[in-house]
């Protein structure tokens, strides 16, 4: 057999986030150190509840943003949230690929 030779790394992240809105489980991917695709499941803010029933979720996918909620006046409120968690995300990916790239550009030196 020949050499294996790699030719992707993707890397899955889970979180969870909490605002004054909801609660967020994020899972997303990093690919070659680009954000390729974030899936926030939306729950409804009912610290009573043991187990809260999932709202809807919310997709980023290579720079587009789609939802499926049921309409309500919070939706925007979920989307606002949503778009924060991606945006730090995207904050971090960035940071990591200029860390690699600072690492790898001293090496070669």
């Amino acid at each position: 057999m020949d050499e294996m030779k790699v030719t992707n790394t993707i890397i899955t992240k889970m979180a969870e986030a909490t605002s004054e809105n909801g609660k967020y489980n994020l899972e997303y991917n990093i690919t070659d150190g680009v954000l390729e695709r974030v899936q926030i499941t939306v729950y409804k803010n009912a610290e009573e509840e043991e187990q809260p029933a999932a709202i809807g979720s919310i997709f980023y996918d290579r720079g587009s943003m789609t939802a499926n909620l049921p309409y309500s006046s919070d939706m925007a409120q979920y989307l606002a949230d949503a778009a924060e968690c991606i945006g730090t995300i995207l904050q971090e990916v960035a940071a990591k690929a200029a860390q690699l790239s600072d690492d790898s550009t001293n090496h070669q030196a």
